[in-house]
């Protein structure tokens, strides 16, 4: 072995410098994920007086901001593969201090009341030049504090995900501080100072997270050997990634619309979707495992199957119960999806390129839930479609074999047989006879549970309860 690979391989010795890494990384990490999730709803609660409180704010906001998100991830991406030592932290300190001229946050000068006809990209606008470049440098800190961590050669650098649990952990207490403590006891201008504060207590940490790495007196700032000579992601590897992200992203949104739309308007109840959601983060990149992911896997057929019945069936229990069980679906649905990714993750070599993979899912999950699937569908028919989807992102899914293919052809001929009378017709059925329709739906869920060991098989099935119940409404 030679000299510069013994010195690859080799892990830093213990030193006061080296001790400082860990909890100075994980306070960035932390502090950025806090800063972002903050200024969304602060920033949307200047805007929303000019709108007279319109919910279309809350959707473009969330789009703008799932979407620079993706930039900030491709930026460090780039970064990372194309920039390397000390000329790295000196770009991207350069990249933190140009967000710093837009601060305080506040709705940038010029921008009076929206044209009617163009409300959404005046918003777009709006949000760009006011708050849009700062978003953007935050968004690049998670991923790129973690690649250079992955190169201060401690032994924790073989494993930098980690720190992404500590990102997600100062994401949910921003989540519920703001409506729960900010918003109701300070005014905006307040939140504003604090907020700028912690950016420029922020622009300190990553200076000294880039010092600690590539100023050591141990030696350069390198991946250990075994991750630097990794092979790159294939497409097909980075398209599941991206399919795996974008089915939680896609069905908390729809299960958020369900919930605030059908069963329970109560405030403040989309913030119970998204904490799960980030709590699934929080535990499958954890360096412990509280639950198996096998008991995750096991559970999630049988809560499909009783979602299943409650959507296709329009089944009310007791409020309390109807809420449990579509956010203990979605929570369980997130942590398989989520822990496949975490399970195929790459090493650190690639790991930007994993997160902005992650980001790219999460915006298009964002899109078609709430932006597209509105529009184009006069009921909330994306939550079927994506409790379909979530029975096909189990593991196992693969391509059939001639058996199992031909049974889902004859399946889907069947119901498109027994439903093409009904989409000719446009009839419902209606007591005593909507027992047939009852009993067909229960025994095709019967067998979906029987065979949730096949993805394919399990969401064909629960796509046919939802066709029948559709063509012939039971309860109409």
């Amino acid at each position: 072995m030679s000299a510069s690979n013994r010195s690859e391989a080799t892990p830093v010795k213990t030193n006061s410098s080296s001790v400082l890494i860990i909890p100075i990384y994980t306070a960035a990490i932390f502090l950025s994920a806090a800063l972002l999730f903050a200024v969304q709803p602060m920033f949307t609660k200047m805007v929303l007086p000019r709108f007279g409180g319109s919910p279309s704010v809350w959707s473009v906001a969330m789009v703008f901001f799932q979407g620079i998100l993706l930039l900030g991830y491709a930026y460090a991406d780039i970064l990372t593969r194309f920039v390397r030592g000390p000329l790295a932290l000196l770009i991207h300190l350069a990249v933190m201090l140009g967000g710093a001229v837009f601060l305080p946050v506040a709705i940038a000068k010029g921008w009076g009341l929206p044209p009617s006809d163009r409300e959404q990209l005046f918003l777009l606008g709006l949000f760009s030049v006011s708050i849009g470049f700062p978003f953007f440098a935050l968004s690049a800190n998670g991923p790129l504090l973690q690649a250079w961590f992955a190169r201060s050669g401690l032994a924790q650098a073989e494993n930098p995900y980690f720190l992404y649990a500590a990102s997600n952990i100062g994401s949910l207490l921003a989540l519920f501080a703001y409506p729960f403590a900010a918003e109701p006891f300070s005014t905006l201008s307040f939140q504003g100072s604090i907020w700028r504060s912690g950016y420029y207590l922020l622009i300190a940490l990553i200076a000294l997270c880039g010092g600690l790495v590539f100023f050591r007196r141990e030696g350069k700032a390198v991946l250990p050997r075994a991750q630097s000579t990794e092979a790159a992601p294939a497409f097909g590897r980075m398209g599941y990634w991206v399919a795996l992200a974008f089915v939680p992203s896609a069905l908390m949104i729809a299960a958020t619309t369900h919930i605030t739309a059908d069963v329970a308007a109560a405030p403040f109840l989309w913030v119970l979707p998204l904490s799960l959601y980030l709590i699934s983060f929080i535990l499958v990149f954890s360096q412990r495992r509280f639950v198996r992911e096998a008991s995750w896997i096991k559970l999630q057929p049988f809560l499909l199957a009783l979602l299943v019945l409650t959507l296709a069936l329009e089944i009310r229990t007791w409020l309390t119960i109807d809420v449990a069980l579509h956010l203990l679906t979605f929570f369980v649905t997130a942590m398989i999806c989520h822990g496949l990714m975490a399970a195929t993750r790459p090493q650190a070599a690639y790991l930007t390129r994993f997160y902005f993979c992650m980001s790219l899912g999460g915006v298009l999950g964002g899109i078609f839930s709430g932006l597209i699937a509105p529009r184009v569908f006069s009921w909330i028919a994306e939550y079927p479609l994506l409790v379909v989807a979530a029975a096909l992102a189990r593991p196992g899914l693969g391509w059939p074999k001639q058996n199992e293919a031909r049974l889902v052809v004859m399946l889907v001929a069947l119901v498109v047989i027994v439903a093409l009378p009904g989409l000719h017709q446009g009839f419902s059925v209606i007591p005593p006879y909507n027992w047939i329709v009852w009993g067909a739906v229960v025994a095709l869920v019967a067998c979906a549970v029987s065979v949730r060991n096949f993805p394919l098989r399990l969401a064909v099935l629960f796509a046919a309860v939802f066709v029948v119940t559709r063509t012939y409404p039971p309860n109409a």
